[in-house]
């Protein structure tokens, strides 16, 4: 027995060690090793980490280069309904020569530049309602409200930020007359797409227009004489940039600035809630201006302004807005029942005024909403103030939602995409362009750039108020943490 296996053990050697068994046994080896290699890659591959990148802004800029949108647009479909949003402002329609008042001797006081770096700023706070301005929330909103033109319209808009940028004065300010009310929509726009101070691209044109117009206030509160009707429109404007700025970074200095700004609105408003030209306290009032007012005592209101009667005053401008509404068929006068221009745009403002203080639900708004539904985009055939009417029909049909938000997307996205210049900046339809005029014509392309890259931007501006802001509580560790209470 012992001899057989020992026999046999000599012949398995023999064999092994002969050519076949050689290559036999180098097979095995082989094929045990690739095993082992293909068990570690799939024990490796069970552990990559998987990123979400926000999509790059050149990536952006060619698929804009390459949008051909189809001459007729799309089939009108349901989508999701985004409620009554309580939080917009929006931009004027006849702002002109802006007479600047004093400047404040105090303004390098304010030191801007050391707030803004401060570690909470860095890290791009957008307090409650404006979350939606973040990158991951922009991209979100762009998905859900922005259909087949979402893309294509922030390109257009960062394409609009760039020439902003480029074109923006030594002082702060943009274009050469209006210079306070451009800087205002200069940093609405801006503040809109979520960049503020410390934006590292666009950080430094946001604090130079901020600059711009904190030093263009007065001891009064002005940032231009309001005994003018251009000035009165530069308030609002302006107090309405400046609480965006301050919600949106915290800087300290600019909460004084904001509630000084603001009173004047408050003491200006009329007994009944109107506003007219110069702050007059007669019987004209102007739902234009009102609308304005309307926005900025909003923007300050969320911002945490404390001043007295600022809830108050924003009830009785509904009240106001709410008194001009024609019984007929739900439009809006500009001014007083019975008057003018009661059309799409001043309907456009007052419907808008109501929704985003709480009263988007009223019998008033739905009729006009009613009466928006024939309102059209036509770049070639344009209203009155085409760019003005276009941003505030716009917001109106998104806080309805549905078909009519639908519907107006498909018609005005690919007008405003179609029609922007190849430089990023955009010209208003209907109104010609001459060297050496002032007034309405010389407000572009500034005006019209700004006015409508916001009207792009309202797909992701505001966070819908029926949305509950999240609120976490910060446990205090130690006695060295520091507990912050967010507005």
């Amino acid at each position: 027995m012992d001899a057989s296996i020992k026999a046999l053990h000599k012949n398995v050697m023999e064999w092994m060690a002969g050519p076949t068994g050689s290559v036999t046994l180098h097979v095995a080896m082989i094929l045990a090793l690739l095993f082992l290699v293909d068990f570690s890659t799939k024990e490796k591959q069970s552990e990559i980490e998987v990123k979400v990148v926000d999509v790059d802004d050149q990536k952006l800029d060619e698929l804009l280069e390459d949008l051909k949108p189809p001459e007729e647009l799309p089939e009108m479909v349901d989508t999701v309904t985004p409620p009554d949003v309580n939080m917009d402002m929006t931009p004027p329609p006849d702002v002109q020569d802006f007479a600047a008042a004093p400047v404040m001797d105090t303004v390098t006081e304010l030191d801007i530049a050391s707030d803004a770096i401060s570690p909470i700023i860095m890290k791009g706070l957008a307090p409650g309602q404006m979350s939606n301005r973040s990158g991951a929330g922009r991209a979100a909103s762009i998905g859900a409200f922005g259909g087949q033109w979402g893309q294509y319209a922030e390109a257009a808009v960062l394409r609009a930020l760039e020439w902003l940028r480029l074109n923006q004065n030594q002082d702060g300010s943009w274009g050469t007359n209006d210079k306070e009310a451009m800087a205002g929509l200069g940093i609405l726009t801006f503040l809109a797409h979520g960049e503020t101070t410390a934006s590292e691209k666009y950080g430094q044109t946001v604090e130079r227009a901020i600059r711009y117009l904190v030093a263009r206030q007065n001891e009064k509160g002005e940032f231009a004489k309001t005994d003018t009707t251009a000035g009165t429109y530069s308030q609002a404007i302006c107090v309405y940039a400046l609480s965006e700025a301050y919600g949106m970074t915290r800087i300290p200095s600019l909460k004084s600035v904001m509630e000084k700004g603001v009173q004047m609105l408050i003491d200006g408003q009329q007994a009944k809630g109107g506003y007219d030209y110069k702050f007059i306290k007669g019987d004209r009032r102007d739902t234009s201006l009102g609308g304005w007012c309307c926005q900025a005592m909003k923007a300050a209101y969320i911002a945490g302004a404390e001043n007295a009667r600022l809830h108050d005053a924003m009830e009785l401008a509904i009240q106001d807005m709410k008194s001009v509404q024609k019984a007929e068929d739900g439009s809006f006068y500009y001014s007083h029942v019975g008057g003018s221009h009661a059309n799409h745009s001043m309907t456009a403002v007052a419907v808008l005024s109501m929704q985003l203080l709480g009263h988007g639900g009223d019998v008033e708004t739905r009729k006009g909403l009613n009466f928006l539904g024939d309102a059209n985009c036509n770049w070639k055939n344009p209203p009155e103030w085409p760019m003005y009417a276009w941003y505030y029909i716009s917001q109106t049909k998104f806080h309805q939602g549905g078909a009519s938000w639908t519907g107006w997307n498909n018609q005005f996205a690919p007008q405003f995409i179609r029609n922007q210049n190849p430089d990023g900046s955009w010209n208003s339809p209907g109104l010609a362009m001459k060297e050496g005029t002032t007034g309405r014509e010389n407000m572009h392309p500034v005006y019209a750039t700004t006015l409508a890259a916001l009207t792009l931007q309202v797909y992701y501006r505001f966070l819908p108020t029926y949305q509950p802001i999240e609120t976490k509580t910060i446990d205090q560790k130690s006695e060295t943490d520091v507990q912050i209470e967010i507005l």
